[in-house]
Parts: C-alpha cells; structure tokens; sequence
C-alpha cells in the first residue's frame, strides 16, 4: 500500500527509512547508458570492441602432445605482462593518436 513515490531502505543494523524513490533517467551519468542516450549500446559480456589486443587458439587442425606443452620453454623475449595501469595507457595514447 506505499506510495509509487516512495521506498523503503533496509540497512543491516539500522531502523527502516522511508525515503523518496531516485529517478535514474535524472542522474547526471545517465547519459553514458541505453536509458538515457539511444545511441548508446547497452554492455555484452565477452564483447571486445573496446580491447587493446587479443589471443586466439585454434588447435583443431594441430595434434599436440599436451607433454610438449607443459615442456615448452620460453625466453623472456616472448610475452611480456603488463599492468593495468600500462595498459589503460597505452588505451589512451592510442586514442590520442587516431584523433
């Protein structure tokens, strides 16, 4: 029987409140999702539009002993770990230098 206009907000440890509800449509972000701009796409898990790079494997044709694997040497040269921080980087500079 409450008011369209209100919720009711449960906190661990506190009383109940009645408080009023939040329009999302008003929130100054909402800008950036589908509800508030059309032209924005809404998140799909597994989409990599936004990926700086990407690893694929296709061993269907290839028969491998799984022993050459985990034997499998490689020299420092042959991959290199980044940071999130190196990579939110290198995301940037790469869109500063396609503007």
């Amino acid at each position: 029987m409450l008011d369209n206009n209100y919720a009711l907000l449960f906190i661990r440890g506190e009383r109940p409140i009645k408080d009023f509800k939040f329009n999302l449509k008003e929130h100054f972000n909402s800008k950036y999702t589908p509800i508030g701009n059309k032209n924005v796409k809404p998140y799909i898990h597994g989409e990599t539009d936004n990926s700086v790079g990407a690893i694929s494997f296709n061993l269907d044709d290839i028969e491998i002993d799984i022993k050459e694997i985990i034997d499998l040497e490689t020299k420092e040269s042959d991959f290199e770990l980044l940071s999130d921080i190196e990579i939110e980087n290198m995301y940037k500079e790469n869109i500063n230098n396609n503007i």
